[in-house]
């Protein structure tokens, strides 16, 4: 298992949005957790008010969305630690696949595990897995992403 390259635990939400390109009130995580070379762990507690939450539950595209940022956050640091003082942009370019267990209510705190499975130019294959606080899975998935400058 490589080693978590994070000096200490990034949970200032100021911080995390110097490293990603989304803003309110369409952001989708909180904490960085850990980071490697081909992994991130990243944390979301969802506000009540969240813009995809509806009937105090988390959507299906919320979830989706959540896992996407986690890997923009990734991302994100990455540049960081490459010298760039700003994130570059991306999207979802495919969704290979995605499996919804459960859909958390708001309030819950998501944990999200990221694995960067293939990359090539500004395309990245990255497989991602949420759970809740208690460990139980709520979904995962497989998506490309694409980064623009």
């Amino acid at each position: 298992m490589a080693a978590n390259l994070l000096e200490e635990p990034i949970l200032d939400l100021e911080r995390i949005l110097q490293l990603i390109p989304q803003k309110p009130p369409f952001v989708m995580v909180d904490s960085l957790l850990e980071y490697t070379e081909k992994t991130g762990t990243t944390a979301f507690t969802i506000p009540e008010d969240n813009i995809l939450v509806e009937d105090a539950i988390f959507s299906e595209p919320g979830l989706i969305e959540h896992m996407a940022q986690s890997m923009s956050l990734w991302r994100g640091y990455q540049g960081f630690t490459s010298g760039l003082n700003k994130p570059k942009t991306g999207f979802i370019g495919a969704i290979k696949a995605v499996e919804i267990i459960e859909l958390p209510k708001a309030g819950t705190k998501l944990t999200t595990y990221v694995e960067i499975l293939q990359e090539f130019l500004n395309v990245t294959s990255v497989g991602a897995r949420t759970e809740d606080e208690n460990g139980n899975l709520l979904a995962t998935s497989e998506m490309k992403t694409v980064t623009v400058d």
